[in-house]
């Protein structure tokens, strides 16, 4: 007992010697991880708002103690409040709000929007040239749902909007109105706002949502019914339309804005780097067409697997456009682009050979970068082929050795440790998301598929079965959180896909005269 307590004592110093010389690396949690950041950048908004709450309360109450006591009744509910959407979000999103660089997005959202409603309803009691009822109904109660929306999901755009309803309802002299509204407005700007793909589809939602604010001034005036203003109803309804209005201009204003700074790529960013016209599609189509037409033909597998098991199927269509930019430096060397008459590595070695096709992942991760494609793009070019082998070349080295030592007749006899694998893998890493996985699978498939001498439903059944199942046998699919039941949902798109890319036509009959 005596000596297994030195020996742990022993190793304990051991470590402690190795992680003092660098040997060992220290183990610190990043600026993007570390709670206690996370906690300042929460409280400046928490005072941020309690500021914009009650600015003139505040200077008021050093004179006056009484106006005290409101205001920090309004900080209370605000802080309650915010605890319960981080909470909402904690439950729907779990590790979300970890990240750092999550809550400040968050936090600026919900600025964007508390601001100008504070400045709109100081207009409208100081300056008197807008009637409060109005003002109420002009504030914009959907920027904030819409754009965490846009940015990240419904879930989140459900969270930001209540918590914001609920801040600009207290601004509002606790006005159920506005919180009631703000509720209904952030319910549909979630749902209508999630997997928006065009900047017409934003201006429809906040038309959308301006109508359903006049619904909701339908009911309020129902039911404070004594002797209804008709021109005020009419005011307070163009009011939610000019509001539904301004909040979609804005969001779209502010949208580019936070997708260069916190690197988020949102489906409207995807279709504008989809158009054929992009610098990378056009010189693909012209330097090295056969790769042109490949990567369209896996942008229609990876796109149908996707829709699939309800994956980001624009995610991956895009990402199938630009997965192998890489063979531009040298697209001659490639299958697709290679004349049978005069391929290339018929006088290279086979590892040379090897070096040249696993360049393209490099060379594609960097013409990425260098023409700002997103980071989900980048991410899929580098990953499409994980750590796979390269086993036309890895045969073919081991066929020269065994001739280069007349062991023709021992083929079967070969270790496979005289050529050592990892010189014919690709660097990785591998996949990572379920997008970039079904990418993997797609590109090899529709490879493979141009070999087969018979297209029938049974051959392609058997085609895509044996490279997923090779796929997973090597490890290629480890790290995305494809489930065994969406890989059996790809294997079926994928066969009913190549059938439908490689279907027969009637011969035309031909005319004798």
């Amino acid at each position: 007992m005596k000596e297994l307590s030195i020996s742990r004592l022993r190793a304990q110093k051991t470590k402690e010697r190795e992680k003092h010389s660098g040997k060992i690396p220290v183990s610190r949690t990043s600026f993007n991880d570390h709670p206690f950041v996370g906690l300042l950048i929460a409280s400046a908004l928490l005072i941020a708002s309690v500021f914009l709450l009650g600015s003139d309360e505040a200077l008021e109450s050093l004179s006056k103690p009484e106006l005290f006591l409101p205001l920090a009744g309004k900080s209370i509910f605000v802080l309650i409040s915010m605890f319960a959407a981080g909470l909402f979000l904690n439950i729907m999103r779990p590790g979300m709000l970890h990240r750092n660089s999550m809550i400040f997005m968050l936090s600026l959202i919900s600025l964007f929007a508390i601001i100008p409603a504070r400045a709109l309803l100081s207009l409208a009691r100081d300056a008197s040239m807008i009637p409060l009822p109005v003002a109420d109904f002009l504030l914009p109660l959907a920027l904030a749902p819409l754009l965490a929306t846009l940015l990240i999901d419904g879930v989140v755009g459900i969270a930001v909007g209540v918590w914001t309803s609920f801040v600009m309802a207290i601004m509002a002299n606790n006005s159920f109105s506005v919180l009631v509204t703000g509720m209904i407005a952030t319910v549909i700007t979630a749902q209508m706002a999630t997997n928006v793909r065009t900047r017409r589809r934003v201006f429809t939602t906040g038309l959308v949502i301006g109508l359903a604010e006049i619904l909701c001034v339908s009911g309020l005036t129902a039911l404070n019914w004594n002797v209804p203003d008709v021109t005020l109803v009419l005011k307070q309804s163009a009011a939610c339309l000019v509001s539904g209005f301004f909040s979609a201009v804005l969001s779209l204003i502010i949208l580019p804005l936070f997708e260069s700074f916190f690197g988020i790529t949102t489906d409207i960013k995807l279709l504008e780097i989809s158009d054929p016209a992009h610098p990378l599609l056009q010189r693909l189509s012209m330097e090295a067409p056969g790769t042109y037409h490949h990567s369209l033909l896996v942008a229609n597998l990876a796109q149908a697997a996707a829709d699939e098991i309800g994956a980001n199927s624009l995610l991956a269509r895009v990402s199938a456009y630009f997965h192998d930019i890489g063979k531009l430096v040298k697209p001659e060397f490639f299958v697709e682009n290679i004349r049978l008459s005069n391929n290339p590595h018929d006088d290279l070695a086979p590892s040379m050979s090897t070096l040249v096709i696993i360049s393209h992942v490099k060379e594609g991760v960097s013409l990425g970068q260098i023409h700002k494609l997103p980071p989900p793009i980048i991410r899929t070019i580098q990953e499409h082929h994980g750590t796979s082998l390269l086993s036309y070349f890895h045969y073919k080295a081991k066929s020269q050795l065994l001739l280069e030592l007349n062991q023709v007749d021992a083929i079967h006899k070969t270790d496979q440790h005289e050529i050592d694998e990892s010189g014919f893998r690709y660097p990785g890493p591998k996949p990572s998301s379920r997008e970039s996985g079904i990418l993997c699978l797609a590109d090899a498939v529709e490879a493979a598929s141009r070999t087969m001498e018979k297209k029938n439903p049974a051959s392609m059944e058997d085609l895509v079965n044996e490279i997923i199942n090779t796929r997973l046998e090597d490890g290629q699919l480890d790290e995305c959180d494809l489930s065994l039941s969406e890989l059996a949902e790809v294997r079926r798109s994928f066969v009913f896909t190549l059938m439908n890319m490689f279907h027969g036509r009637i011969p035309y009959p031909k005319d004798e005269d």
